[in-house]
């Protein structure tokens, strides 16, 4: 019982997580495309933005490492190649997120972000990112 119980907090986490990844990768193109004519509003919206993922998406990641890491020790599932595969993105994702809520804190402050090329295409790699983790856990290809 406790392991549907974990699953599904792993689950609700990781779209919250997802979510808010999306959320931190849009608010970067926006600013990316307004240049340095940033106005009030956006550093606003930026603000806004930083709140919740203060409050929202980075509790969801750590819970979401909390109830994955939880499952992996109580079921002993660690040598499967799946999940593997999901642990490298998932990180991948962690190191994104933390790129983004660093971009995120310099545009709210008024300072210029830093340019990475992960954070450019951030939109892309958290959708092809997501599919490859659904892929790993729902169909456990290998």
């Amino acid at each position: 019982m406790i392991h549907e119980w974990l699953n599904t907090l792993h689950l609700i986490a990781g779209m919250l997580w997802t979510g808010g990844l999306l959320a931190l990768a849009l608010i970067s193109v926006v600013f990316r495309s307004a240049g340095t004519g940033a106005n009030d509003g956006l550093r606003a919206l930026a603000v806004t933005v930083q709140k919740w993922n203060r409050c929202i998406t980075s509790p969801a990641m750590i819970l979401l490492w909390v109830a994955g890491i939880w499952m992996i020790v109580s079921h002993g599932q660690f040598p499967h190649a799946w999940l593997l595969i999901k642990m490298v993105v998932v990180l991948v994702l962690s190191a994104l997120h933390g790129l983004l809520s660093g971009n995120l804190r310099r545009l709210a402050s008024g300072q210029p972000a830093k340019d990475f090329a992960l954070v450019r295409k951030a939109g892309t790699v958290i959708v092809i990112s997501v599919i490859i983790i659904g892929i790993m856990a729902i169909i456990r290809p290998f």
